[in-house]
């Protein structure tokens, strides 16, 4: 999901097909990590094959794996990466490509963010895909997401994003909070209907560990940082609802309730 996306198609700035149009052209030209070693010749397309079917038992990322098989280091991974990133098209590069973002639209909405930062209260749904700490939300949704699958083969469907609700009662929550790139504060609710709760509590695992588990590692792998990183539960999250991103995931044994908030450290 590009949390971008869908602030473009809500702002009037790209339509629906658009957007879908620049999602596929990021699919097609965004290489994964493997292709990079590949090219680069750290790894044979045969490693990489046998890497990625591993990956079907083993929830670690494909760099974690290949470092910890030894076929790599830790520090030709970074570099990897590094390169990975650099040559990466985001969402908003890709719209203006194809001609379907204006791109005085595009720096109007670049104006909006930077207005809200130099106020010190950065509203989660006006990050966009320029600034690194964007990628958050999205990485903690795709860990979640990746959690559940892992635990109890379930991939929530992300729906109304960006639309504020009340929380219903009876669900299993906890509060995700730490410090992203060493200056930005981030606070996160996870909300579990009931009927969903119990279906996750039938695995060995809890679903709210290992997603923090995820975040933390993907952040890594993104090129960010999670610091001082702490779960809660049921936690405390007490923030106007202008300064926060709603994310509902749904499957067939209920939602799951995601609410971002992401701000200036000590605001």
């Amino acid at each position: 999901m590009s949390f971008l996306g869908r602030f473009l198609v809500e702002q009037g700035a790209v339509s629906e097909a658009q957007l879908e149009d620049g999602l596929r052209f990021q699919r097609e030209n965004n290489r994964r990590i493997g292709e990079v070693a590949v090219e680069r010749g750290v790894l044979s397309a045969e490693q990489v094959l046998a890497i990625r079917d591993r990956q079907r038992e083993d929830s670690r990322l494909f760099g974690d794996i290949a470092v910890g098989e030894r076929r790599m280091s830790r520090r030709t991974l970074d570099e990897l990466l590094f390169f990975q990133k650099v040559q990466h098209v985001y969402l908003g590069e890709a719209l203006l490509l194809l001609g379907h973002l204006d791109r005085g639209r595009y720096r109007e909405l670049l104006g909006r963010y930077a207005v809200l930062r130099e106020a010190g209260r950065v509203e989660l749904r006006y990050l966009q895909e320029y600034f690194a700490e964007n990628r958050v939300a999205e990485i903690f949704f795709t860990a979640l997401s990746r959690a559940m699958a892992r635990l109890a083969g379930l991939a929530p469907q992300p729906a109304g994003v960006g639309e504020a609700f009340a929380w219903p009662a009876g669900q299993e929550t906890a509060v995700v909070s730490g410090t992203v790139l060493g200056c930005r504060d981030l606070a996160v609710a996870i909300g579990l209907d009931a009927g969903l709760a119990a279906k996750l509590a039938e695995a060995s695992a809890d679903v709210f560990d290992t997603t923090l588990r995820y975040f933390g590692d993907m952040l890594r792998d993104a090129g960010l940082r999670l610091a001082e990183a702490r779960l809660d539960r049921p936690g405390r999250f007490e923030y106007p609802s202008r300064q926060c991103l709603f994310v509902r995931g749904i499957t067939p044994y209920g939602d799951a309730a995601v609410v971002f908030r992401m701000g200036e450290a000590g605001a």
